[in-house]
């Protein structure tokens, strides 16, 4: 009886299969043939993919044409997600997508030794599908739900940005049939995929109508990969390159292991014996066409400028610039695109590309540039020019630097997608390179006329010239290819220009006199000197010509911080003087410089510039602008490019100076500056040492008395910080054993009495005070030295330094050994 049921139970599975079948009748549904031919039901929601490629490799990339617009969660209308290499394979009735690992390669005639490698690694398989139908060879799978995948992990990056718990909802989700297409060389699926949960945070709140549910587009594409007519260049350090990366097992013992590639677009002569020649194919960005006037015009031309560096690399009109045809698909593998994003917030601009792993080829370059970055240009020459003088017309200049700003910023963008890094020693060799972070160039005369005609540059500068020939020149028939690439790049140093990139530049421990986003100057401590004395200059006309008639008065903040600001970057790039070492990516045997230490006057001159910038003379609000900033009116509340404050919704007159303190304090007192500065003058002792540097910051900040005025709350403010950053850099994990106990040695100097600055009683005054006048200045003494004796009375080992482990040994890599014997 029960192998009766059983039967009937298998009859009736084989009986609804193959109903399930026969359903699928392509002849009803519209077919789009292309790359991967594929099969749509609108009125069912279906997309049925027919696959007759198996083992074929091609590039999946998925991407987002629709994005949520907050700058902090990151996901932009037209962001580009992973590109990777897969193929189809077939096992048993189900049909896997396989991404194939790229890291790990074989390149030998022996096909053991390939095999053998590919076996040492894994695979991903990205996704199952069951096969519907097999019509002689040909494969069809419902492919519908693979489509509406949250393939973008958008659920996940709300969660990691802590806006919530979000799961992909299928019932919520669509297949988005007008940008579903097929071309020969990329089929392009696109589809309407919502996550739904609980919001937490208020990024999310702030740009989605019910954000409990949020809905974006992605798109999945599937693109032929290139052929084998690219000629991949070696990566070299020096050359300013992006670069893909993998280990080659047939290397010859004694050759390196890991192979190098810069990415760039392929660009080839017609006529390669020529010095200079048209393309093969030219490289060829289209602009938004949502972009407006006079943005687009700037966006152009600005982008634009690269054609210059194209020529000097041996090209004819190889590159260029335009607006997008009316029915061009921006996401689309074809094209390469600058978009004109909008988002709720001020952000980063970026350049992302389309690689093929294999070699590093830049298959479509992706420029997103955010629509409100330029408004802080506007801001900047708002508040040097304060325009808005009764009767007078809007000042054009203002318009005239933000989009001074956008060519340039263009140009920097567009650099990222033809293959280029960010080179930050530029600035101080007359701009040298877009690819550099500028600050606007403000000059201001005797009278305190302010001139931002030079603001930004109007042109790529020599070092992209440079780069671009090494990534894009043709090697000449019989010249050897690394000699040839080798000698651009002396030629380059040669030159005077040094590269220098992003870690070397971000890092709080940075120590490069050149290399610093958003600097000028040759002297990085002499040009903070300078933007201070304009700074001053213009804090004290600052008013209400700042802002146009009819506007609250509280919003002269928005325009007065980035003007109270406008020396921040500076400051980082001055401090990098400070136990700095001057450096490059050198090689064995080129050109470059040795490295070495910055010069002691140039040092000092540094440090003096840093202590002068947060003297209470160089950090008080002048008092007229002070009395001009009311609290926000209904409908303008603060925002985080206001000033914080402690005092509640009203404007606090600390908070612009604790901002400076901190970022001073923060980078004078970071535990790798403090480590170098000891021990610079161990080798050279006529170097500032850190006992030194500790010694003189504590005279300038507690030398004088702090009176109970402004600039008296602020000194009491400005030693508290200090205090604060001791502690902190004495219980470091990073700081070494001598500058801890340097900086307990000056906090214990604080508890004793030391007539000559009048500093803190004896410690047993200290913490016993009857008798002393009932005074701010005691009353702040008391505070400071109750602090440093509980910081002092911790068990030292809560400040034991992190220890420096060994590196790997034999065997490298590996902690636990579970073997019986010993090699």
């Amino acid at each position: 009886m029960k192998n009766i049921i059983l039967l009937s139970f298998l009859f009736t599975s084989i009986i609804a299969e193959g109903v399930i079948a026969q359903a699928i009748d392509k002849s009803k549904m519209n077919k789009k043939e292309g790359f991967f031919t594929f099969y749509t039901d609108e009125e069912k929601g279906k997309i049925y993919l027919e696959v007759d490629k198996l083992d074929f490799e091609f590039l999946y990339v998925n991407s987002m044409p629709a994005g949520i617009g907050s700058n902090d969660i990151g996901l932009d209308r037209g962001q580009l997600g992973r590109t990777r290499i897969v193929e189809f394979r077939k096992a048993g009735n189900k049909l896997l997508l396989v991404h194939k690992n790229y890291d790990f390669r074989a390149y030998s005639d022996n096909p053991s030794e390939v095999k053998a490698v590919k076996d040492a690694f894994a695979e991903s398989v990205i996704w199952g599908f069951d096969i519907s139908q097999n019509d002689n060879g040909k494969l069809l799978v419902d492919a519908t739900n693979f489509f509406l995948q949250d393939a973008h992990m958008v659920s996940e990056k709300l969660g990691s940005s802590r806006q919530g718990s979000y799961k992909p909802d299928v019932s919520r989700s669509s297949l988005y049939f007008p940008m579903t297409k097929n071309f020969p060389k990329n089929t392009e699926v696109e589809a309407i995929v919502t996550v739904a949960g609980t919001p937490t945070g208020g990024y999310i709140r702030s740009v989605t109508p019910s954000p409990e549910s949020v809905t974006v587009r992605q798109r999945h594409s599937f693109i032929e990969l290139p052929d084998k007519g690219y000629q991949p260049r070696e990566f070299d350090p020096r050359s300013g390159y992006f670069h893909i990366s993998y280990m080659d097992f047939t290397s010859p013992i004694g050759e390196p292991i890991e192979k190098k590639f810069i990415s760039r677009h392929r660009l080839e002569k017609k006529d390669p014996n020529a010095a200079i020649s048209e393309p093969v194919k030219p490289i060829i960005y289209y602009l938004d066409r949502g972009t407006p006037e006079p943005v687009r015009s700037a966006l152009l031309e600005g982008g634009n400028w690269w054609a210059e560096a194209f020529e000097a690399a041996g090209f004819k009109n190889a590159y260029r610039v335009e607006l997008a045809p009316e029915d061009m698909d921006p996401m689309d593998v074809r094209y390469n695109v600058i978009q004109w994003v909008h988002r709720s917030t001020r952000g980063w601009s970026y350049g992302s590309s389309v690689r093929d792993p294999r070699t590093g080829e830049i298959i479509k370059g992706h420029v997103t540039l955010g629509s409100l970055r330029v408004r802080q240009d506007f801001l900047i020459a708002q508040g040097l020019l304060q325009p808005f003088e009764e009767g007078k017309p809007k000042n054009p200049k203002m318009l005239e630097m933000a989009l001074a700003r956008l060519r340039q910023l263009s140009a920097h963008e567009i650099g990222h997608t033809i293959g280029l890094a960010h080179s930050y020693a530029s600035s101080p060799t007359n701009r040298a390179s877009v690819m550099d972070y500028p600050y606007p160039l403000i000059k201001m005369d005797e009278s305190g006329n302010i001139d931002l005609s030079e603001a930004y540059d109007d042109k790529i500068g020599d070092w992209d010239k440079w780069a671009v020939k090494y990534g894009y020149a043709t090697i000449p028939q019989g010249e050897n290819e690394k000699k040839y690439l080798s000698k651009i790049l002396e030629d380059t140093y040669s030159a005077g220009h040094t590269f220098i990139s992003d870690v070397d530049s971000r890092h709080p421990s940075s120590s490069h006199p050149h290399a610093h986003l958003w600097d000028n100057g040759t002297s990085a401590s002499q040009e903070l000197n300078r933007i201070m004395a304009i700074r001053k200059k213009k804090m004290e006309s600052f008013g209400l010509n700042s802002i146009e008639d009819g506007q609250p008065e509280a919003l002269m903040e928005e325009v007065f911080v980035p003007l109270y600001l406008m020396h921040r970057y500076q400051l980082e790039a001055t401090a990098k003087l400070i136990g700095g070492l001057d450096y490059t990516y050198k090689v064995k045997g080129d050109n470059q410089r040795i490295q070495s230490r910055i010069e002691d006057n140039e040092q000092n001159r540094a440090f003096t510039s840093l202590l002068k910038a947060i003297h209470p003379k160089e950090l008080a609000v002048p008092e007229h602008i002070l009395d001009r900033l009311p609290p926000r009116p209904m409908g303008y509340t603060r925002n985080r490019e206001t000033f914080p404050s402690r005092n509640g919704l009203n404007f606090d007159p600390l908070a612009p100076a604790e901002n400076v303190v901190e970022m001073v304090f923060g980078l004078l007192f970071e535990a790798g500056r403090a480590n170098r500065l000891h021990q610079q003058a161990l080798f050279q002792s006529n170097l500032p040492s850190f006992t030194q540097v500790l010694d003189k910051t504590v005279e300038s900040v507690f030398g004088e008395n702090a009176n109970e005025t402004y600039e008296g709350e602020i000194k009491r403010m400005t030693q508290a910080k200090l205090v604060d950053h001791m502690i902190a850099l004495a219980n470091h994990p990073q700081a070494s054993s001598s500058v801890k106990a340097e900086v307990r040695k000056k906090l214990k100097d604080f508890l004793f009495d030391n007539p000559s600055r009048n500093q803190f009683r004896s410690r047993t005054l200290a913490s016993n005070p009857s008798g002393l006048r009932n005074s701010l200045k005691n009353n702040f003494d008391q505070y400071i030295a109750d602090k440093i004796i509980a910081f002092l009375d911790l068990p030292e080992k809560l400040s034991t330094p992190v220890e420096l482990s060994i590196p790997d040994g034999a065997p490298i890599g590996s902690e636990d050994m579970s073997c019986d014997f010993d090699y």
